[in-house]
């Protein structure tokens, strides 16, 4: 396990806010309706504060603002917040995960200034990154990454292949090269296994807020764009029987464990990782129904209200973690544990590759780690 002093890596969800629709996103009905169970919640800076006290915020080699549900650049305080971390550890790591489709290009150039890394989740060009960045305007995505870019930031491209986008990823990686981006990435999508069930899909409908369909999203058609894991998931559960019955033999070995860190939500809450955040808000999902809600209603993990160091040494470290290894239970029918993943030992390689597979498919768009 760890204790508070060995914490070197937050996961932060500055808010749940978010313009986008991605249809494989828990903020929304497949693209259509919002989640009616999230609260929409944004961290202050005087939260980030209380939360993060200035020793702790020192002792961290790397800050990453992403999330489950929103895009930290629709945090109201999100510059502020870099700002106020660069000033306490200068030597701090902070990097944000965003479609870049929100705020003015002057914005980002400010934010070039106190950020290290920003990964922009682009799908495609002008007439096709919207089919999956629904509420995405392409224009000013453009704009702001070239703004980003211009004022000196490090900025990577991460392009999630789809069948409707595939046959453009040569040409968005040339227009990554003149915009300013320094690294362009392809994302082999494993979001064709169902986050509720654990089973595969061939393919996922989208809608708008008026329920009408609108893209259908499959998997990319060429093979060297398709995730291994889909054949690893075959293998598994051909020879288990399905993915839980898998994950109640394998041996599991947390990832924020050997990273050192923590996630935390746009609520205050503090979890092991945002898989186990994750788990709270499903649209499909009352809230109270997920056996992650057991812990939250029982332990106090809210860090505005209760010290970091209190919520890490015991509400984490003595009650969350130890239960990793139990078989799965509950209403969700799924170990809060596995919520934090993972690392399991069954084959590693393969389980590894499923797991994370399956934890793209969760938040909707891919979260990119760029301190690995």
């Amino acid at each position: 396990m760890y204790s508070y002093s060995d914490i070197r890596q937050v996961h932060l969800e500055p808010t749940q806010k978010c313009q986008a629709r991605c249809p494989m996103c828990d903020r929304n009905e497949n693209g259509g309706k919002d989640n009616k169970y999230l609260t929409n919640a944004d961290l202050s800076l005087m939260d980030i504060k209380m939360i993060m006290p200035k020793e702790f915020v020192r002792q961290l080699d790397n800050l990453y603002m992403c999330g489950n549900h929103g895009d930290p650049m629709m945090a109201p305080e999100a510059l502020e917040i870099c700002k106020w971390l660069k000033e306490v550890n200068p030597k701090i790591r902070l990097a944000m995960n965003t479609n870049g489709g929100a705020r003015r290009p002057t914005w980002w150039a400010e934010l070039a200034q106190v950020i290290d890394h920003v990964t922009f989740s682009v799908d495609g060009l002008d007439d096709t990154n919207h089919l999956y960045r629904q509420g995405v305007t392409w224009e000013r995505v453009e704009a702001n990454m070239h703004a980003f870019c211009r004022a000196g930031g490090n900025a990577k491209w991460e392009f999630l292949v789809f069948k409707h986008n595939e046959h453009q990823l040569e040409e968005a990686e040339l227009w990554s090269k003149t915009l300013g981006v320094k690294t362009f990435s392809v994302k082999k999508s494993g979001r064709y296994i169902s986050s509720a069930t654990l089973k595969k899909k061939d393919s996922h409908q989208a809608k708008d807020r008026h329920e009408q369909h609108t893209q259908l999203l499959e998997p990319p058609t060429m093979a060297r764009f398709k995730n291994a894991a889909s054949k690893d998931f075959d293998n598994i559960t051909a020879k288990f029987g399905n993915m839980d019955s898998y994950l109640d033999v394998a041996d599991i070995e947390p990832k924020c464990i050997k990273k050192k860190e923590i996630y935390i939500s746009a609520e205050g809450y503090v979890f092991p990782c945002c898989w186990t955040a994750g788990q709270m808000y499903k649209w499909w999902q009352k809230p109270g129904e997920a056996q992650i809600w057991e812990h939250i209603d029982q332990y106090d993990i809210n860090g505005i209200t209760t010290p970091i160091e209190e919520i890490i040494n015991t509400k984490i470290n003595r009650t969350m973690l130890p239960t990793i290894n139990l078989p799965a239970t509950m209403n969700s029918g799924v170990n809060v544990s596995r919520a934090c993943l993972f690392k399991v030992n069954a084959p590693p390689q393969t389980a590894d590759r499923i797991i994370n597979s399956i934890q793209f498919i969760v938040y909707g768009f891919i979260l990119s780690y760029p301190f690995s």
